[in-house]
């Protein structure tokens, strides 16, 4: 009996195996899954809930021959299912499976769905790492045998298998909404930094903006500066205009305004979130109103602009009931983009209030001309270096300096960045006495955050715009303003100049405007910056992706074979990192992983190396113009330095130790990358099985391809 129940077991996995080879759709496959499994199981029907945490109750995810999805319960159809409905609802609760040998006469105070249910019920938990994510449910019709422990037990075979596989999916999900997120926002911002009519790029904007998230009205309106004030007095009268609008009159808006003027008065008091977080963004505030055709409701996101809620973007659509989820991803998606609408407006605004002093700016056409040439340079590029260098080389035209100097908070470092340009060749002396001039004066600043050691980064010093034989040694005079982003002191613009000349009311005013022409580009650079970051990072270990690293390697191998020049690269692994996970849970194995991650990102050379997540606990070093003997150097100074590293858990000190395998493109003949990563797989799968924690490299000519 045990050999044919044994071979019975054998069988049915199997049939797993071969379903699995089948396909990569997973939902697919879990349906596979559940279908084979009721064979197995000798079932009528099965199903499969899984628990949504935006609703608090549990929601049907697959179901096979299931006779309940009939409106039988108060809360709808039974899809959604309470946590203290019934038997999957305590099951999920409770942790424990519940076995129903027969519904009509069982004696335990569970209420099934149906209440018509005379057969045999089986209910287990399914769990992953500990955590319940669902329930699996199984019926046997009246006229079967009931189900008993040993069917519990066979179940039990199965259930993490499903529940990897569901987890697997809603992962993957949530990586594809994330990329379609930022593919969006990417192309929905770039419409704005179009050039061209700007009402014509702001009604392109609010068309492509009402088709990704599938909205019925939308408009973007200017407020006059009473607008706040009158809302804020409850004063009727109305001071905006439209700027641009979709399927939106004058009158509809009068009306819309009319049904939520209190409610947004209380809208308007509240402080514009700083973040883009989910707990931040958790609870969105939506204004509902009616209409002849039925309920709309109306997010309304105030547009800050120059410090001041100076417009709104509005959009509404019908009212879904029970779509708090889909509200609050439309709401976080609005918020981004608002944040990209804000800055075009002021950028537009910079632009026109440009325009409407461009008789003042007449006096002195050279300063004019100087000024429209900074501009035009700051638009050709995203780049913040290349933005200032443009910006300085113009701006000497226009003021003599020494050397300009502008200290920038920059959110995605958390830290100061100072770039200095000289007008000219400066000492060593020169660049230190500068630094810490700078800090000095800025350390004074009400600056947000304040300036500390522990957040001012290492200077950055451009090449200087002239060259004299000798460097200047010193500077006699200074001129510095504060740079204010959002009514917040963010930095600081200075200048230096070596003669006895010091610097006029006139060139503080000239230095007042430069400042303004170039902050806004600076801004529009770092939101570019902050999108390229979410697309190309990893966020547990904020160490580049796997995508940006083969990127990454593509260009540095043509650029290597181009001018024979060597290209190492390094692959690392954490040994025993299950063990990590296995024994302290995995939120001790995150830990390791950015413990790591720290140790390789202040390893490796800055603006020349890149160090990457290659996947799981495996990582990967590019080297440039680095030879084989050198980057096994370099491995293993790293290889020692996680070593003599702990992380500590608790009070307990936990050691790390890495094996790493090095190959290099002057050493291994490669026609392609695969080739080089091939190369330094072999060589890291040798340091394992060679006992691990070490470093060794590929000192072969010709890829072998061996098996591993």
């Amino acid at each position: 009996m045990k050999d044919a129940e044994h071979a019975k077991t054998l069988e049915f996995h199997a049939r797993l195996a071969e379903k699995t080879a089948e396909t990569s759709d997973i939902h697919l496959l879990i349906e596979s899954i559940i279908a084979e499994t009721i064979l197995f199981m000798n079932s009528s029907s099965g199903s499969i809930m899984v628990f949504d945490k935006e609703e608090g109750c549990l929601k049907l995810y697959v179901s096979a021959h299931h006779p309940g999805l009939k409106k039988n319960l108060k809360c709808g159809p039974v899809a959604r299912i309470p946590l203290n409905h019934g038997i999957a609802g305590q099951v999920f609760s409770s942790g424990q499976a519940i076995l129903v040998e027969k519904a009509d006469k069982s004696k335990q105070q569970l209420l099934l769905s149906r209440k018509e249910d005379a057969g045999s019920f089986l209910s287990v938990p399914l769990k992953l790492h500990k955590r319940i994510i669902g329930v699996m449910n199984l019926n046997r019709a009246s006229d079967n045998e009931s189900f008993c422990q040993l069917d519990l037990n066979r179940l039990k075979s199965v259930d993490t298998l499903i529940a990897s596989l569901i987890e697997k999916e809603s992962l993957l999900s949530t990586i594809e909404d994330n990329r379609r997120e930022i593919a969006s926002l990417y192309s929905i911002s770039n419409i704005l930094s179009e050039s061209g009519d700007f009402v014509g790029r702001l009604e392109e904007f609010l068309a492509k903006l009402s088709e990704e998230l599938s909205l019925e009205r939308s408009a973007i309106v200017s407020l006059n500066s009473d607008f706040t004030e009158s809302m804020l007095a409850g004063e009727s009268g109305r001071q905006m205009e439209i700027l641009a609008a979709r399927h939106l009159r004058v009158s509809q808006l009068n009306e819309m305004f009319d049904s939520v003027s209190a409610r947004l008065r209380m809208q308007l008091l509240k402080p514009v979130p700083s973040c883009t977080s989910d707990e931040e963004l958790e609870a969105p505030l939506t204004l509902s109103f009616e209409e002849s055709t039925g309920p709309r409701e109306l997010f309304c996101l105030p547009l800050v602009v120059d410090g001041r809620p100076s417009h709104l973007l509005l959009v509404s659509r019908r009212y879904v009931a029970e779509d708090a989820q889909q509200a609050r991803k439309h709401y976080r998606f609005l918020y981004l983009i608002s944040q990209n609408l804000a800055m075009a407006i002021a950028r537009e605004s910079m632009i026109h209030r440009i325009r409407e002093d461009q008789e003042i700016l007449l006096e002195s056409a050279t300063r004019n001309n100087i000024f429209l040439e900074i501009s035009k340079d700051l638009t050709s590029t995203l780049d913040p270096y290349i933005i200032l260098q443009k910006a300085f080389v113009q701006f000497r035209k226009v003021i003599s300096f020494t050397s300009i100097s502008i200290l920038l908070y920059d959110d995605l470092d958390n830290g100061y960045h100072l770039i200095v340009q000289p007008g000219e060749a400066i000492s060593t002396a020169f660049q230190n006495r500068l630094s810490s001039s700078i800090f000095s004066l800025f350390s004074d600043y009400p600056a947000d955050p304040p300036l500390a050691k522990e957040n001012f980064f290492k200077p950055v010093f451009f090449k200087p715009q002239t060259h004299d034989k000798k460097p200047v040694s010193n500077f006699k005079h200074i001129l510095h303003l504060p740079i204010i982003i959002s009514d917040r002191v963010r930095g600081l613009i200075h200048l230096a100049r070596k003669d006895n000349t010091p610097f006029t009311h006139k060139e503080l005013d000239n230095t007042s405007q430069f400042t303004g022409i170039f902050i806004t580009s600076i801004k529009n650079a770092q939101i570019h910056k902050r999108t390229e970051k979410l697309a190309f990072t990893d966020p547990l270990t904020e160490l580049f992706n796997h995508r940006y690293f083969q990127e990454t390697l593509a260009h540095e191998f043509i650029r290597a074979r181009r001018y024979a020049k060597p290209l190492s690269l390094m692959v690392i692994d954490i040994d025993f990192f299950k063990k990590f996970n296995d024994t302290h849970g995995h939120l001790v194995g995150d830990k390791v992983l950015r413990h790591v991650a720290a140790i390789f990102k202040s390893s490796v050379r800055e603006q020349i190396d890149t160090v990457a997540r290659y996947g799981g606990e495996e990582f990967a070093v590019i080297l440039p113009e680095t030879h084989l003997d050198g980057a096994r150097l370099f491995a293993e100074r790293i290889r020692s330095k996680v070593e003599q590293s702990r992380v500590n858990h608790e009070g307990q000190e936990l050691s790390v130790t890495l094996s790493i395998g090095v190959s290099c493109t002057l050493v291994t003949q490669c026609e392609k990358t695969s080739d080089l990563i091939e190369a330094a797989d072999i060589a890291l799968y040798r340091a394992k099985d060679g006992g691990r924690n070490q470093v060794l490299s590929f000192d072969e000519s010709q890829l072998k391809h061996e098996k591993r």
